[in-house]
């Protein structure tokens, strides 16, 4: 999908600027730049012309995200609210007619305050890097996809385009899950063929494997406390009929409690571009994901899983040193 509007016409005059709490959202330092068009999808032919568009405009995004430019752009009152596509419909909902786009607070999100300070707010993740992290996993058809504080389901509808076994989301929001139910059955309607996804509200940390082997996906939704409690839980899995898992976490801000579990081991680390049509409709033009699996290993690692994740100074936004380290290997 290609998005594009003239230089002319680049900065945008209608969008509402963001909270401060929207600014610091899972890895977000700031906002989006340039207002787009509706989603076009081109053909892998497209002419020179198109191909010249799509590069210059990712270009330009490549320099209103720079460091320093970013910075000075983010306090000034006409464009500081221009790093933050969350507040944008996001192309897929465009495509797919569904509602995953927006923004909801951990307060929104959470029962009580005390899960609230446990929790990281609602946005949704970036459908072609989800895409791409399920795309090289093996034997899909052998496994259940459960995304784990799903939010409205974006994640799972992509899922849903793999022949997972079964398809799962827990998600502690009883309004998210309502939305999360809605946009399912859009979905179901328009591919009957695809498995039917599953809605859940419930606290993730705690949940029971609905099948003995599991694909978990989750997009950085809890603080550190919540992450360990996720991990033992799922160590506690492994020994009651729990077989294997892979563990997909999108930026991967607390990355190094699942390294020091002696039940866990890396089996790939990359750091994905967002598709064109989606520059503009979230806070970055990247995102990490590091995918773990339980041991004993069922598949050899792959090349560059070690890397080391390191986190920005905010703490909410993770990515990877471009050399390797090596975290050993246990079992």
């Amino acid at each position: 999908m290609l998005r594009w509007r003239e230089p002319s016409a680049l900065l945008p005059t209608t969008v509402p600027a963001p909270s401060e709490k929207a600014l610091r959202l899972k890895g977000a330092a700031d906002t989006d730049f340039f207002r787009t068009q509706p989603a076009v999808v081109r053909s892998p032919l497209m002419s020179n012309d198109g191909r010249w568009r799509q590069q210059l405009r990712r270009n330009m995004y490549d320099v209103v995200w720079r460091p320093r430019l970013k910075s000075l752009l983010a306090r000034l009152p006409v464009t500081r609210h221009v790093y933050n596509g969350w507040v944008r419909r996001h192309p897929f909902d465009v495509a797919h007619g569904v509602d995953t786009s927006g923004y909801m607070s951990a307060a929104e999100c959470a029962p009580d305050a005390a899960m609230a300070s446990q929790i990281l707010p609602y946005a949704g993740s970036q459908p072609s890097i989800v895409r791409a992290g399920i795309a090289l996993l093996p034997d899909h058809n052998q496994y259940a996809f459960v995304d784990l504080g799903c939010g409205k389901g974006r994640a799972l509808m992509v899922a849903s385009e793999f022949s997972f076994a079964r398809l799962l989301g827990i998600e502690i929001s009883p309004d998210l899950a309502g939305l999360a139910r809605r946009n399912a059955a859009v979905i179901a309607a328009q591919n009957p063929r695809r498995p039917r996804i599953e809605i859940r509200v419930g606290d993730a940390t705690g949940m029971r494997p609905p099948a003995e082997r599991v694909v978990y996906f989750m997009y950085n939704p809890f603080g550190r406390a919540l992450t360990e409690t996720l991990v033992e839980g799922l160590e506690r899995q492994l020994a009651n009929g729990l077989q294997h898992a892979f563990l997909i976490y999108y930026n991967p801000v607390y990355g190094d409690v699942l390294d020091r579990s002696p039940r866990l081991a890396r089996w790939r680390a990359e750091t994905i571009p967002y598709a064109d049509g989606e520059l503009g409709f979230g806070p970055d033009l990247s995102d990490t994901l590091v995918t773990w699996q339980t041991l004993p290993e069922r598949y050899p690692a792959q090349s560059g899983a070690s890397r080391r994740i390191v986190t920005n100074e905010s703490g909410l936004h993770a990515r990877l040193e471009e050399s390797p380290r090596d975290f050993g290997r246990r079992g």
